[in-house]
């Protein structure tokens, strides 16, 4: 085997293992992983001057290809058709992202001999929620040269066939509400709004927000069946999170093919603010309980007060009417004591007189005796 054949071998080779997760997603980071893990097989085989010649190690990072693909504009049961032309045996890698920047699929093709090549990237099904509508983003990378990147923007559409060119586009847009501080094992409520091309989406659908959840660290707090529609497009959730932590809160809407998701942090402690508040709320309400009862209090001492006030005044007209009773009373006993002075004196001088007609009838009488 010469050099050339070997190094093609040892090149499929590593690439065949991306057959077997063609269509797995995949995160940025582990796309990252995978393309540093064929290039540092391409770098190690360049490090063996015996195998690779250096004319065949300069075509390889001289490698340049051009990318296009059938459309630009795709519904489901279209299928995405890569093909353009390079360097012959250079295989590219392919890779698509979603709307939201993660892995869709990753696959490769290989340069033929002529300089072209064509691949069937994707066959398009209906829309999911790991497949919503929107923008995606086509990656080819050759690899032989990392830096010999194309990118193509293309669209997941509705609708039946669609133009090559542009689509009709919609917008879904979620917005979420909720406090940034909370009190841990109490209920607090979030609100999500939902608008469809800027209409407020009217869906009694558990599903179109069954995908949020809340997490922090490990733990995940699934929100599925949790949202009441309150109003057309606004939804709320009553939520509890349990321990002290720094949760994230991701509203995840779907509707009519489409995906959006809005987030907040929330902070959950057993002395935040709303506790706080709570004590202080607590207290206030034993403050007004206590001028209540001062107020109720200060009531009976002023109906006490008015009461011994009445029965002072009650009290002071009696004692006046007892005086002038008296008054008058010892004003009769004068009268009277008067009348009878006036009757008695006369009684006494005809007593005396009385007694002494008696004792000269007396002496009268003895004498005559003699």
């Amino acid at each position: 085997m010469n050099s050339n054949s070997f190094l093609l071998s040892v090149l499929s080779g590593i690439l065949i293992i991306t057959m077997i997760v063609p269509s797995l997603p995949m995160s940025n980071s582990d796309y990252s992983k995978f393309i540093d893990s064929v290039m540092n097989h391409n770098d190690a085989l360049s490090d063996t001057d015996n195998i690779i010649t250096p004319s065949l190690f300069t075509e390889a990072y001289a490698a340049k290809f051009s990318l296009k693909i059938n459309q630009r504009v795709f519904v489901p049961s279209d299928t995405l058709i890569v093909y353009g032309s390079g360097v012959a045996k250079d295989n590219l890698i392919l890779s698509l992202f979603d709307p939201n920047g993660g892995t869709v699929r990753i696959d490769y093709v290989t340069v033929k001999d002529d300089g072209s090549f064509f691949k069937e990237f994707i066959y398009w099904p209906q829309p999911t929620k790991n497949l919503p509508f929107g923008q995606y983003t086509l990656r080819v990378v050759s690899s032989t040269q990392a830096s010999n990147t194309e990118e193509i923007q293309l669209n997941f559409a509705p609708g039946l066939a669609q133009p090559t060119t542009a689509g009709e586009q919609h917008s879904l847009a979620v917005k979420l509400d909720s406090p940034t501080q909370v009190s841990t094992n109490s209920t607090f409520r979030i609100f999500v709004q939902v608008t469809f091309d800027g209409a407020l989406v009217n869906s009694d659908d558990p599903d179109l927000l069954g995908s949020s959840h809340i997490h922090s660290g490990n733990q995940t707090i699934n929100l599925n069946n949790k949202f009441t529609k309150l109003h057309e497009g606004i939804f709320y959730a009553d939520v509890v999170l349990p321990n002290d932590a720094t949760y994230i809160i991701h509203a995840i809407a779907f509707y009519k093919g489409y995906q959006s998701h809005d987030s907040k942090v929330v902070t959950a402690s057993s002395s935040s603010i709303g506790t706080i508040q709570q004590s202080v709320n607590e207290l206030n309400e034993k403050l007004r309980s206590a001028n209540k009862d001062l107020a109720g209090l200060q009531q009976q001492l002023n109906k006490t007060d008015s009461t011994v006030q009445s029965a002072e005044s009650t009290i002071r007209s009696a004692v006046e009417d007892t005086r002038k009773e008296i008054s008058d009373n010892l004003n009769q006993v004068k009268d009277a004591s008067g009348q009878i002075n006036s009757l008695i004196i006369p009684v006494l001088a005809l007593i005396s007189i009385i007694i002494a007609l008696q004792i000269s009838l007396f002496a009268r009488i003895r004498a005559s005796y003699r």
